[in-house]
């Protein structure tokens, strides 16, 4: 993010703030009383010892630490929420040692006319028109001002930290993220020079809230503090927030980039800040401002190649200050290291990181010169810069095998006196690569540099062979991912990919998932997997991957009660609903056998169709009776040749059932003939006709068989005419 100075060491991202205003009273005592003065953040005050008054001030920024109480003026803060949305109130108290004679502050943070309450202070009537300077009367012990200011911080952004909205501080009503106030001082105390006074800033909430050295949170929230890597961290999760990075996970970033960051300018403390994102719309996604003190969005995960939790983190390592043309250095080291140390974790693969840096090759980015502002078109910083910062670290430790890196060029930014420019940085290139190279390759890298920071030459990614020859072989990189069609259900009538939310299962079924193990880095890693339900693991499969390498592994479970399941898989989730009722078998329509009225078991086809055809209206609606289709009323539109579920006939079906209409027109049709003549030819049609052919007739003393035969004997006309006389009587 961008780096804005309110104070030496200030760093903020996105955009720069206003300069400090910083007050240098000297305020001279005259008459018997020696008087002197200390600024809490500038060099010794010239005196001389024989002296026995001295003058000084003190700017807006942090004051050392004093135990002595005789020594030190103390200026508390307290913060507190108001019935004005957008304002925050304040009350600065002052606490003066008896040595001080007189003490003077100015309120850099206040609203502009402010309606300030002041208690053993008066206004100084010849300051600026837009200065807000008291004085204290000499006489209150603790003299006070009571005022408010601004919450809101808005502006607009653009960028690959910017998050489409517009405030960078911001009071929400229930809850506020707001900047501390900025006080200046100026005094004169008695006593010798060596006993200077000095002065100690506090800055707290009334109520629910922590305020930080540039930052405060007024609210409910939870503090999580840890120690590692010679910091202290300390991560303030408002209850409004619901942050995607876990608590852990915030803290390795940092002590994993502290450990890696060899630059110096490690503080002693990192406070950081999880915004909430539900009720505002943040301008960035995450902004560092004073020596230690940052906010990510509750919505930024850690450890990606695009962290902002790391990015933020780097920029309170960047103890320098820049000028115009040495600014691009800021954003992009913060952005090329945040993509490197997730590499080198394993959070990232070398595709990550590569796309990250391959920004930078694209225009308008890579017209842009990094040493010019006024030729940037976007943020070129982030996106060239990280590039072009990625090219000289790579550079840098190929020709010194590993001697130097980009990190040896910040070690010298870092201790730079003055605010740095590009030549600061081309300087400090050459100075690193001398370190384990001889003057001719110190000379090329620092040409090399100054091409790709002064033109609109541009770097080019490397691949993962030149990445392994400058860094070393990437580590194990194993990653976990559900697989195509990897959720399926596994019964007795359904064995299929079913959606994932939620997985929804009955009686007799079980959940079958394929998780893909793949390992991207670039040596032998190695997997385990858990499958948990509701927390507790049921299942669990282990194993080796070479680089490139992956491999599937299933898991089963069946849920024995009815009920609602969390099913965690690696960083995969799944809401499984186990209902209480069992499937029933579907036939090859996919519809589901219902049973008959007052029949236990499922209808048989031929009663259906008999059924069907005897109720099948021609066109118009058919109500299912109740009980027939799942219990409930149904109506279905039914036309002509519809069956009774409102789809079409089949057309085999229709076919077979015309062929079977036809046979029985013709049989009546021979039926008729043969009674109209009253005798049978005998023949094989006459036998065809006959409606009672399966029903032989029995004569006295006879058999069916034989009265078959008797039909059939063409011995004499007389016994067929009596076969069809016969017949004809029946």
């Amino acid at each position: 993010m961008d780096r804005a100075e309110s104070s030496p060491g200030v760093r903020v991202a996105v955009a720069a703030l206003a300069t400090l205003a910083l007050l240098a009273v000297a305020l001279t005592v005259a008459g018997g009383a020696p008087a002197a003065v200390a600024a809490d953040h500038a060099g010794p005050v010239e005196s001389s010892h024989a002296a026995e008054s001295f003058s000084g001030s003190a700017g807006a920024g942090p004051a050392p630490q004093t135990d002595d109480d005789a020594d030190v003026i103390r200026l508390r803060s307290e913060l507190t929420q108001t019935d004005e949305r957008g304002s925050v109130g304040v009350t600065t108290r002052a606490t003066v040692p008896d040595r001080v004679t007189e003490l003077e502050l100015t309120l850099l943070s206040a609203r502009e006319d402010p309606d300030v309450e002041a208690d053993g202070f008066t206004r100084v009537d010849d300051a600026g028109s837009e200065e807000s300077v008291w004085e204290w009367d000499g006489e209150t012990a603790d003299p006070s001002l009571t005022y408010a200011i601004d919450a809101n911080d808005t502006v607009e952004e653009a960028g690959p930290l910017a998050a489409g909205g517009a405030y960078r501080f911001v009071d929400a009503g229930e809850w506020a993220l707001v900047r501390t106030p900025r006080v200046s001082a100026a005094w004169s105390y008695t006593g010798q020079y060596e006993a200077q006074v000095r002065l100690q800033r506090e800055t707290v909430v009334a109520g629910e809230g922590v305020a930080s050295q540039s930052m405060a949170f007024l609210g409910p929230h939870e503090e999580r503090v840890r120690e590692a890597a010679g910091q202290r961290y300390r991560l303030i999760v408002p209850d409004a927030a619901d942050p995607v990075a876990s608590p852990d996970e915030v803290f390795g970033v940092f002590a994993d980039a502290s450990t890696a960051l060899q630059v110096g300018a490690r503080d002693d403390e990192v406070v950081a800040f999880t915004a909430p994102t539900d009720e505002v719309s943040w301008a960035v996604r995450g902004l560092q401002t004073g020596d230690a003190d940052l906010w990510v969005r509750d919505g930024e995960p850690a450890g990606t190649a695009a962290d902002v939790w790391t990015h933020e983190y780097v920029h309170t390592r960047q103890a320098y200050r820049a000028e115009a043309s040495g600014r691009w250095i800021t954003e992009a080291s913060a952005t090329y290291y945040a993509a490197l140390f997730a590499l080198d974790r394993g959070a990232a693969d070398f595709a990550d990181f590569e796309r990250t840096l391959a920004r930078g090759e694209r225009d308008p980015a890579a017209s842009a010169v990094l040493s010019d502002p006024t030729t940037w078109e976007g943020n070129p910083d982030y996106t060239k810069g990280a590039l072009v910062a990625g090219e000289l670290d790579r550079r840098l430790r190929t020709e010194t095998d590993g001697a130097a890196s980009l990190a040896t060029v910040l070690r010298d930014l870092n201790e730079a006196d003055g605010r740095i420019t590009n030549e600061d940085i081309l300087d400090a290139v050459a100075t690193a690569a001398a370190e384990g190279a001889d003057d001719a390759t110190a000379a090329e890298l620092r040409d090399e540099a100054e091409a790709l920071t002064t033109t609109r030459t541009t770097a080019e990614t490397w691949d993962r062979d030149a990445h392994a020859a400058a860094f070393g072989e990437t580590p194990a990189q194993v990653g976990y991912g559900l697989a195509d069609e990897g959720v399926r259900v596994d019964g007795e009538y359904r064995n299929r990919t079913v959606a994932r939310d939620p997985v929804e299962l009955v009686v007799g079924e079980s959940l079958d998932v394929a998780v893909v193990a793949s390992n991207t880095g670039g040596a032998v890693g190695s997997y385990d997997l858990s499958l948990t339900v509701d927390g507790e693991p049921v299942a669990n499969r282990s194993g080796t991957l070479d680089a490139g390498e992956e491999t599937v592994e299933r898991f089963g479970h069946r849920f024995d009660a009815a009920g609602e399941y969390e099913v965690r898989i690696g960083s995969e989730r799944l809401t499984v609903s186990r209902l209480g009722h069992r499937a029933r078998q579907a036939p090859r329509s996919g519809r589901l056998d219902r049973p008959g009225p007052g029949r236990g078991g499922r209808v048989g086809r031929r009663d259906r169709d008999r059924r069907q055809r005897r109720r099948r209206p021609r066109r118009g609606r058919h109500r299912v009776p109740r009980g027939r289709r799942d219990g409930r009323d149904r109506t279905r539109s039914v036309g002509r040749g519809g069956g009774s579920d409102g789809r079409p006939r089949d057309p085999a079906r229709r076919r077979r059932g015309r062929a079977r209409r036809r046979r029985l027109r013709e049989r009546d049709r021979a039926r008729r003939r043969a009674g109209r003549r009253g005798v049978d030819d005998g023949g094989r049609r006459g036998r065809r006709s006959d409606p009672d052919r399966r029903r032989p007739r029995v004569r006295a003393g006879g058999s069916p068989r034989l009265a078959g035969r008797r039909r059939r004997d063409p011995r004499s006309a007389g016994s067929a005419g009596r076969v069809a006389g016969e017949r004809a009587i029946d």
